[in-house]
């Protein structure tokens, strides 16, 4: 039985038939099942045996797990850049560096997020995954489309000068691209109906973010298709004992899904706690919402047109606000572990199955149910990420440790 091969997203790996791996314990649904082989097939799942059963064919390649967990990849809607690239910077090379950095960490499907600016450089983002979207094996499943359709009051980091009502003859090229998967947008603009509906048109899914939407006005959203809420609040209205806010009408919602940033400074540990114990874990999604200075060290970046300053870890305006974070998708599972005394298995969906259903993936992606996209990690409670499948290929093989 041979160990992990060595990492190369850009080499052609050998035609062979099936890839069996073994000596893992499997993720399946609600948990994890030991003493079989995961078998991959034409970069699917096509089969989950007994090891005992298991056998082998001619050219079969057999990979040890050496006891890791087979989770399916780690999926982030919400994520702008990582290791010095940003969706923004509209060049293939940022992309696949994206799409490098995020395979080391487990992560084998992301949404490309964008930011407020000009409808040129919101094209040319667009143009750019599109690109790269279509390649194999790639972890890229889209586009997050976050603003030009925020409130000003609301703004965040996000470039006030670029900030818009939505109007159709802009958006709907957009839409219409088919790379769009997730639109973040307050509905409380003029034109914003009209928005969620196109998007739902469109199988796009509507999160209301960067809005100071109220308690009955987010129910009449939530009515019309609004199915999310972005960074849950960060950017929104809180929560008063005679205004409600959008919060309370979500949690009343059950089709509604809550994005949460687990690294400390978007949300106390104990407002992790709360949206868990009121949504339950089904409903609760994590994102990093990273920018480029992720992977990298304190300094000073840019994000968008902003200045940014990253000090001990935190991305934050000259004026002091959050601007994104430089939180991984790693370090999210054990501080999602850690802050609400979760286990691994309990865990597990809210970076892989409840996003890919948040989207319209699951179970196709967010999955390894029999037929679903061989997208795997082979994770070490310990050392976190050893190796990376996308589409059954091997794309990421953590270097050995020298003895």
């Amino acid at each position: 039985m041979t160990g992990f091969c060595d990492y190369n997203i850009d080499s052609e790996q050998p035609n062979m038939s099936r890839t069996l791996i073994e000596n893992s314990r499997i993720w399946q649904r609600e948990g994890f099942i030991s003493g079989y082989t995961l078998v991959i097939a034409d970069g699917n799942i096509s089969d989950i045996r007994r090891a005992a059963e298991a056998g082998t064919l001619p050219g079969d390649r057999r990979i040890d797990g050496k006891g890791c967990c087979a989770l399916p990849g780690f999926i982030d809607l919400h994520i702008h850049g990582g290791n010095g690239f940003d969706v923004m910077d509209a060049t293939e090379e940022a992309l696949q560096g994206m799409c490098d950095f995020l395979a080391r960490q487990g992560v084998t499907g992301f949404l490309a997020t964008t930011m407020s600016a000009s409808a040129e450089q919101i094209t040319a983002a667009l143009a750019a995954v599109e690109t790269f979207a279509n390649r194999p094996h790639t972890p890229c499943l889209g586009v997050h489309l976050e603003g030009p359709y925020l409130n000003r009051d609301y703004r965040g980091a996000q470039p006030a000068m670029y900030l818009r009502r939505p109007r159709r003859g802009e958006y709907l090229p957009w839409l219409e691209t088919g790379q769009v998967k997730l639109i973040t947008m307050a509905a409380e603009l003029e034109g914003g109906e009209q928005l969620i509906r196109d998007a739902n048109a469109h199988q796009i899914t509507v999160s209301l973010g960067h809005s100071g939407l109220s308690y009955e006005q987010a129910q009449e959203a939530f009515a019309i298709g609004l199915r999310q809420i972005t960074h849950t609040f960060n950017g929104m209205a809180g929560i008063h004992h005679r205004r409600p806010g959008s919060f309370v009408a979500a949690i009343e919602n059950p089709r509604i899904t809550f994005q949460v940033i687990p690294d400390g400074a978007h949300l106390h540990p104990a407002i992790v706690r709360m949206i868990i114990r009121l949504a339950g874990k089904e409903r609760v999604l994590v994102i990093t919402d990273a920018m480029r200075a992720a992977g990298l060290s304190d300094g000073c970046y840019a994000m968008g047109d902003a200045d940014v300053t990253v000090k001990n870890g935190e991305a934050r305006t000259h004026q002091g606000g959050l601007a994104g974070s430089t939180l991984r998708m790693p370090q999210a599972l054990r501080n999602m572990m850690r802050f609400c005394d979760l286990t691994l298995a309990e865990t597990v969906p809210m970076l892989t199955s409840v996003p890919a259903q948040s989207i319209g993936m699951y179970p196709q992606k967010g999955s390894l149910d029999i037929g679903a996209d061989a997208d795997v990690v082979l994770w070490d409670e310990t050392r976190g990420a050893q190796a990376t499948f996308i589409g059954g290929q091997l794309v990421y093989q953590k270097e050995k440790q020298p003895t």
